[in-house]
């Protein structure tokens, strides 16, 4: 059921299939939300690379091997100014356990920033 509208949504099993207009489906979705179950929320912090995705891939997946209660994503993207860019994604359960994967990617990425600002 919606609000908003007549079109129809359903659910099989613990899949919910819901209209693809943004309104409705909100509607939609306070309606089926406090039907579903929840666990523990899963936390993100995003830090702005300054680098491109290849010149961090290597220390990235070091970091990721050293923290294996979180998930690391890279997200590379044109900026503003033309340039190519990436963002890091840390995900953790936990607080304290995404604050220090957080450090060890920013102090990874100043070290990774020094080393191309020498080379260039």
């Amino acid at each position: 059921p919606n609000k908003v509208s007549t079109a129809p949504g359903f659910r099989i099993g613990n899949v919910h299939v819901m209209a693809g207009v943004p309104s409705i489906m909100q509607a939609m979705l306070d309606e089926v939300a406090p039907t579903l179950k929840t666990g523990v929320k899963l936390i993100s912090e995003t830090v702005r690379a300054d680098l491109r995705e290849g010149d961090i891939g290597t220390p990235l997946g070091e970091i990721a091997k050293a923290h294996p209660e979180t998930m690391i994503g890279s997200y590379p993207f044109v900026d503003d100014n033309g340039q190519p860019n990436t963002n890091l994604v840390i995900r953790s359960r936990d607080a304290q356990t995404l604050a220090a994967a957080k450090r060890d990617v920013e102090a990874m990425l100043v070290k990774t920033r020094a080393h191309y600002r020498k080379s260039a």
